[in-house]
């Protein structure tokens, strides 16, 4: 027997090191895991962080830093919070205890084996491959699968001898029911990632959606690059699902993926073979057919099952008679055991019987046919299902089925209600269902609906057959405008797994929309508005390269047109610059962009877009290491947001002038501004400033303050800033801003407080993050700081070699905010390395920077840095000049009242001193 700790909706497995919830899977890490057993195995007891920390880092000293980041990483787990917990509290200064009461228990280890099937499998994480989001996790199977027990077990032996496999079928034949069973059955050591490709309507998005899914957001040319890079670790198994309208793209695709990640295997569903290297197909029957003389043989047909099964669903208490069994297994021989034509045909006996229901599908067939029997290809016998089930439907259910196809994933009542040209939605949709046409899926906040791929496809066909397809969708476009711009404030200010997961499904429609109204039929008038009001939505799943794809469409429209819609085209050019605010490797739009963007929000009087576009260029200056010019915008955003009737604008504009004065050295100043910002920024409704200026803006302003507090010697305090910010970001997963936080402030002010270990610690997860969003810029910097720590644990050449890759990558990109400091680091390794000459030349273009920019906030820094090197050369000139720099340095830190470089310089002073008295 296997011991269990239950509580709540969760259980524990301790000799897994596994946790459920309701039987399902949670991921949590192995440090999380090690809190939770410890926690839960002392329930109802107060445990010390310093209790905590020895169990888990037995033999090994750690900052507590640590553990509220895994604590945070827990509770999300649990989805418990730190305001209201159900599971884990704390007692500020004292520790956490484990509040909810935990039954221990024991259960069958063999559970998933044995005689249960594959669906009831427990599919347990074992590695850490990669973030999936739960949108793309290994759908479970939803009913029993009958008659493919030995063939499950074939194609899982299959898959683990083959790299590639395909399952290979007609449409309705139930590949994706087998490919989930198929996993289920036998990948339990491995993470399986699931891609619904049925979404994706151009074969170049496959590597981008792929991408998405698995956590990354692709900001260079080689997005299979950074796929591999995040598989490469481990073993993994990839699920294409639906590959037949991709099938060029997919084929190459996977071999590409195969080639770069060697442990990596791909399950792939397809109406026809991807035919790409080392692919091994298996084509998928139908349903054994029984005799129809036999009862006794008939009632065991897999296909016979499956009829009685769906009819028992509907019908309740269905117990055929063997009369009526003569008329099942003829039901099933017309339909060539298809298992979603003889569900189909199943869900029609509630209002016909099985005797009518045998008798319509033989006159759809002669209809399809037309007398000649040799006529009727194999793959057309859904179609005459279909055909029968669209014709004895009312005209207002056919109209209805017609309509509501344009949409390509779920939908709601309203949405259905938006674009249906008659009939009550209310009435039809349900019917719809009964007739097993379109599904239901109950949720206890609202019913979704959508319609079987191919249902969806036929009744698709018949709308550009009625010559109703541009009508339609012009009234689905619209409707979706309308729902963005409805709801685009809260689709980018929550960081939720619920809301991301509804997100994603709403991005297949908006997809089939874009297509549409980009296309030689479509409107792209309607395309830009569509493409305008889903921005927040991109942007929040990090879907950037579709996002740009469609704006540049737009945009092509509408810069051939002056003057037809220049609200969207300034909406659309703001949309253009994001990338350069956070990438390296971005397209190379940027200030252009903005600058365009300003113009046209001048010319229309558009306040908010002036805001947001002088916003973009103040970034843009920062990053640049141009402060005096940061600073004119700051005031130019300053004087405009005073007649913005959003109090919230002025607010922001104290940031961004309190930032400034910091790299301008006005220290001081900064601290006091931002002080005061932070006041008023707290009386402000939260939650939408985040959309127009892509951060929060309370981050923001403490990672400046967390930077100044060091700066003016209060390292205890900008330590506590940095600790208490990032278990905020951590609870919220407000990714963006955690980056920025450990790039801007954890990670240099670990290292200036000689806390060496955490900043081992913020690099890592610097690292991490950056890595699986692809952000760039923020991981050159992770690197730049390790590249500092190899200086300080005495490895000078592996520092200069990280150091100068990343300046130079940096500099392309004009990210230079932090440059002159990384010189200083830089210079400090060349004269480590003996190369004199070329230390003093790197710090005395780092100063001549400075000044040339007005950047201050480390220019005492790099002065002492300079006199250190002259005076550890050792020659007579070489004193002099370095006893020069390094008063300069004290002269400009007391000026800037930085007691943080101060006390820096002193040390070199004080050391410098003791050497010429020896």
């Amino acid at each position: 027997m296997e011991e269990e700790l239950s509580f709540g909706p969760f259980t524990i497995l301790p000799t897994r090191r596994a946790l459920l919830r309701d039987g399902k899977a949670v991921p949590i890490g192995s440090r999380a895991m090690d809190i939770l057993l410890y926690l839960a195995g002392h329930a109802g007891e107060l445990r010390t962080n310093a209790d905590i920390v020895k169990h888990v880092w037995p033999d090994t000293f750690v900052e507590e830093a640590n553990l509220r980041v895994h604590i945070s990483a827990l509770r999300r787990a649990l989805e418990d919070t730190k305001q209201a917990p159900a599971f884990i509290a704390n007692i500020p200064g004292r520790g956490y205890t484990f509040i909810a009461t935990v039954q221990h228990g024991t259960r069958s280890p063999d559970i998933g084996h044995g005689n249960s099937t594959p669906s009831d499998n427990i599919t347990l994480p074992t590695s850490d491959i990669i973030p999936a989001r739960s949108s793309v996790v290994m759908p479970r199977p939803l009913s029993r699968v009958f008659g493919r027990d030995q063939l499950i077990e074939s194609l899982t032996e299959q898959l683990s001898v083959s790299r590639l496999l395909t399952i290979v079928g007609p449409g309705g034949i139930g590949k994706s029911i087998v490919a989930r069973a198929v996993v289920a059955n036998g990948v339990e050591p491995e993470h399986t990632i699931w891609i619904d490709l049925s979404e994706v309507e151009l074969g170049n998005l496959v590597p981008t959606v792929v991408a998405s899914a698995i956590g990354i957001l692709p900001r260079s040319n080689d997005i299979i690059r950074e796929i591999t890079a995040t598989l490469h670790s481990g073993k993994a198994v990839l699920v294409l699902d639906c590959c037949e309208h991709l099938i060029e793209s997919a084929a190459s695709f996977a071999e590409e993926l195969l080639d770069r990640a060697p442990g990596l295997r791909i399950l792939a569903t397809s109406r026809e073979p991807l035919r790409a290297y080392g692919e091994r197909v298996h084509r998928l029957p139908a349903l054994d057919l029984p005799d129809v003389k036999d009862t006794a043989t008939a009632r065991q047909s897999p296909a016979v099952q499956l009829f009685i099964e769906r009819a028992d669903g509907f019908l309740g208490g269905f117990a055929p008679d063997d009369a009526d069994l003569a008329h099942i297994v003829e039901i099933c021989a017309r339909l060539d055991g298809i298992p979603l034509a003889i569900e189909l045909a199943a869900g029609r006996l509630e209002t016909i019987g099985l005797e009518s229901l045998e008798k319509s599908l033989a006159d759809s067939f002669r209809i399809l046919t037309r007398g000649r029997r040799t006529a009727l290809p194999r793959h057309q016998t859904l179609t005459a299902t279909l055909d029968w089930s669209y014709m004895i439907l009312s005209t207002a259910e056919q109209r209805a089925i017609r309509e509501v196809s344009v949409f390509r994933g779920p939908f709601t009542i309203d949405s259905a209600s938006a674009i249906l040209s008659n009939g009550d939605a209310h009435d039809i949709l349900p019917s719809l269902v009964a007739k097993s046409l379109i599904v239901a899926d109950a949720a206890p906040a609202e019913t979704r609906y959508r319609l079987l791929d191919t249902t969806r496809l036929y009744a698709l066909q018949k709308l550009d057959d009625e010559d109703e397809k541009t009508q339609v969708m012009q009234k689905f476009v619209c409707h979706l405008c309308d729902l963005y711009d409805g709801k685009s404030y809260e689709l980018s200010a929550t960081a939720r797994a619920r809301q991301e997961y509804q997100d994603f499904q709403q991005v297949a429609n908006l997809r089939v929309a874009l297509q549409w109204a980009f296309g030689d039929d479509g409107d792209p008038v309607l395309g830009a508005r569509l493409t305008v009001v889903a921005l927040p939505l991109f942007f929040r799943l990090s879907l950037l390269d579709e996002c740009l794809n469609h704006v540049t469409q737009a945009l092509a429209y509408l810069d051939a047109k002056p003057g037809r819609d220049e609200r969207s085209r300034m909406q659309l050019y703001t949309a253009l610059g994001w990338p350069q605010l956070r990438a390296i490797n971005a397209p190379e739009h940027g200030i252009a962009a903005w600058t365009t963007a300003l113009a046209i929000a001048e010319d229309l009087g558009d306040l908010d877009y002036q805001l947001r576009a002088i916003w973009a260029l103040w970034v843009d200056a920062i990053n640049r290491a141009e402060p005096r010019l940061g600073l004119e915008l700051a005031k130019k955003f300053q004087k405009l947001a005073q007649t913005s009737p959003d109090i919230a604008d002025r607010v922001i504009g104290e940031r961004l002038h309190g930032a400034t004065l910091h790299w301008l050295g006005q220290h001081k100043d900064a601290q006091n501004i931002l002080t005061k910002m932070l006041a008023d920024y707290k009386a402000l409704s939260a939650g939408q400033h985040s959309i127009r200026f892509q951060f929060d803006q309370r981050v923001t302003a403490i990672i400046i303050l967390a930077r100044i507090s060091w700066v003016l010697g209060d390292t205890d305090g900008a330590l506590g800033k940095i600790s208490e910010t990032l278990e905020y970001l951590t609870d919220i997963s407000h990714d963006i801003s955690l980056c920025t936080l450990l790039a801007e402030a954890g990670c240099p002010i670990a290292i200036l407080s000689e806390k060496h270990d955490l900043a081992a610690t913020y690099i890592a997860l610097l690292r991490d993050h950056t890595k699986a969003l692809s952000l760039d810029v923020w991981h050159c910097y992770a690197d730049c700081f390790d590249a500092e720590l190899h200086l300080i644990n005495g490895r000078p050449k592996d520092c200069l070699h990280l150091m100068q890759s990343c300046l130079t990558t940096l500099q392309h990109g004009g990210f230079v905010l932090f440059q002159s400091y990384f010189q200083s680091v830089m210079a400090q390794a060349q004269e480590a390395r003996g190369d004199y000459d070329a230390a003093i030349k790197t710090i005395d273009a780092a100063i001549a920077g400075c000044a040339q920019s007005g950047e201050r906030w480390c220019l005492a820094e790099l002065h002492r840095v300079r006199g250190a090197i002259l005076i550890r050369n050792n020659t007579q000139n070489n004193l002099e000049q370095g006893r020069t720099s390094l008063t300069l340095a004290l002269e400009l830190a007391r000026q800037d009242g930085a007691i943080g470089w101060e006390n820096r310089i002193r040390r070199d002073m004080a050391a410098f001193a003791l050497c010429q008295t020896v």
